[in-house]
């Protein structure tokens, strides 16, 4: 993985998560802003790991079961892994395209749980909310604190209205102004063209094979 993967991955997957798990089944674009959406719900998420810490303690992959319940239907991973590949996904066959977005799901997941601190909270401040003419895509900025430390992240969050479902997804966090989607996608472009996809693929799962087996024996 690339050196900017690394430093980045953890608050990368964190974010990722934290948003995600935000876009609730009511939370339709039709009737809901994405600024006060994303407000509000940060704290529902916060109570519900709170709430369920004695499962979480005793398995720290229980968090990928909250993800998987509660992720799934408002991220499309697929789509993400589109952008990632750019002009390379139509180089690659539907079997590989379908490989590669389980893998960098996966990727995520493992990596939200690896990062994963309960001794640590976070303050979310929305900054600023806009969305487009037509209504189906916005950018929402906001400040997030460390409790504990008072450090403060500028982060950024792209979403999208899923035609199906009519719900918010989120597609792209700002970090600092670092696009996550658009580092990966240049991180992709060259891995794709000195090493080709099967290479990518067995990379993402043999890194999520090994951060599961080290947050099974810290």
């Amino acid at each position: 993985m690339a050196a900017w993967r690394q430093s980045r991955f953890g608050i990368l997957t964190a974010l990722i998560f934290g948003v995600c798990l935000l876009i609730s089944p009511w939370a339709s674009a039709q009737n809901e802003d994405p600024g006060k959406l994303i407000n509000t719900l940060f704290e529902k998420i916060n109570e519900r790991l709170n709430a369920e810490q004695d499962k979480i303690a005793a398995d720290k992959t229980y968090l990928i079961t909250i993800g998987n319940e509660m992720l799934a239907p408002y991220v499309s991973f697929e789509t993400m892994a589109k952008q990632i590949l750019g002009k390379n996904w139509r180089k690659i066959t539907p079997d590989q395209r379908r490989r590669y977005t389980d893998a960098f799901r996966e990727r995520v997941s493992v990596s939200m749980v690896s990062q994963y601190d309960p001794t640590r909270q976070y303050d979310l401040n929305v900054t600023g909310s806009r969305t487009n003419d037509r209504g189906d895509r916005a950018a929402v900025s906001s400040v997030v604190t460390d409790k504990s430390t008072g450090e403060q992240h500028n982060i950024s969050y792209k979403l999208y209205v899923d035609r199906e479902t009519g719900n918010w997804q989120v597609y792209d966090v700002v970090v600092e102004g670092v696009s996550v989607l658009q580092s990966f996608k240049t991180a992709s472009a060259q891995d794709f063209k000195q090493n080709g996809i099967e290479h990518m693929i067995a990379q993402l799962e043999n890194g999520s094979a090994s951060q599961r087996q080290e947050t099974a024996n810290p």
